[in-house]
């Protein structure tokens, strides 16, 4: 029995140590590449997962990436075309010149890092209010995020 306390006691120091490690990240900053006018975004399955295009989000470091997720044996990133209001996944809706339109995403930290809370966003170039990133893992290792992107 003391055997067994004295490993648990080593695994956690262990564990608090490996957290000490880890580089923890003020800012991330990504680029949301806008659609083209006239883009439709279609999406059947109540989950968002059929969505069609997938929002592209491209990281400005190796440090983190939009999270993946696999539905039916195919990866894709966990980032989604949705309504803020309603929560609801946009479908059958062609984007048109001088709209916006609500990006909604999953930031995920590579091994090593984790995030600051609140971490500093900035999408294409611009400050996201503090109030639009939320969500963080309990590692801190992950967090959403919802932006609205402008069709120009």
């Amino acid at each position: 029995m003391l055997e067994e306390l004295k490993e648990i006691i080593e695994d956690d120091a262990d564990s608090e140590e490996s957290e000490d490690k880890l580089e923890t990240l003020e800012t991330v900053e990504l680029t949301i590449i806008v659609p083209e006018a006239g883009t439709l975004i279609t999406c059947s399955d109540p989950d968002g997962f059929d969505q069609m295009p997938v929002p592209e989000i491209i990281s400005k470091s190796d440090h983190y990436d939009i999270e993946k997720i696999n539905v039916n044996g195919t990866e894709r990133p966990e980032a989604y075309w949705k309504t803020y209001n309603t929560l609801e996944y946009y479908s059958g809706v062609r984007v048109e010149t001088g709209s916006s339109y609500t990006v909604f995403g999953k930031v995920k930290a590579s091994p090593g890092y984790r995030f600051n809370d609140p971490v500093e966003l900035i999408i294409n170039g611009e400050e996201v209010p503090m109030e639009q990133v939320e969500d963080y893992s309990l590692e801190a290792d992950s967090f959403t995020f919802y932006s609205d992107i402008r069709i120009v």
